[in-house]
């Protein structure tokens, strides 16, 4: 029996961050990541700020379509800090911490899946953010 892919649905956009990157690859995602939590989009792309809000994005997407994790374990971390965010700090902005919350979220589920340790996490971070890693496996 063939299990069905938990994160399927082509996105006919591509993404654009501010600095005019356009990441070509058209990614599969859910129904579930579509109508969950609206992504900050421009003229119908997904909108990034910052080169590493669309890594972290490509990420999530990219280990939940290898089935690391389901859509909805990811989601329900990425809901529940935004709600939070929402009561603690009602007065900022909800698209200039969208992808801190994006991130928090993929970090909790990486650490509650156990598909990294506190220690790899941290490892990898610092991999990624002196560009010692460019690549998800």
């Amino acid at each position: 029996m063939t299990r069905a892919p938990t994160c399927r649905l082509m996105v006919a956009t591509g993404f654009r961050d501010t600095q005019g990157l356009v990441l070509s690859h058209v990614s599969p995602f859910t129904n579930a990541l579509q109508n969950a939590m609206k992504l900050p989009r421009d003229n119908s792309e997904l909108m990034f700020h910052r080169p590493w809000e669309s890594r972290v994005f490509a990420m999530a997407v990219l280990l939940c379509e290898k089935g690391k994790y389901s859509w909805k374990a990811f989601n329900e971390q990425f809901a529940q800090l935004i709600g939070d965010a929402e009561i603690h700090h009602p007065d900022q902005e909800a698209v200039s911490a969208y992808y801190h919350h994006w991130r928090q979220a993929l970090e909790m589920v990486l650490l509650e899946k156990a598909i990294l340790l506190e220690e790899q996490l941290q490892a990898r971070t610092n991999e990624f953010a002196t560009g010692q890693r460019h690549h998800v496996t």
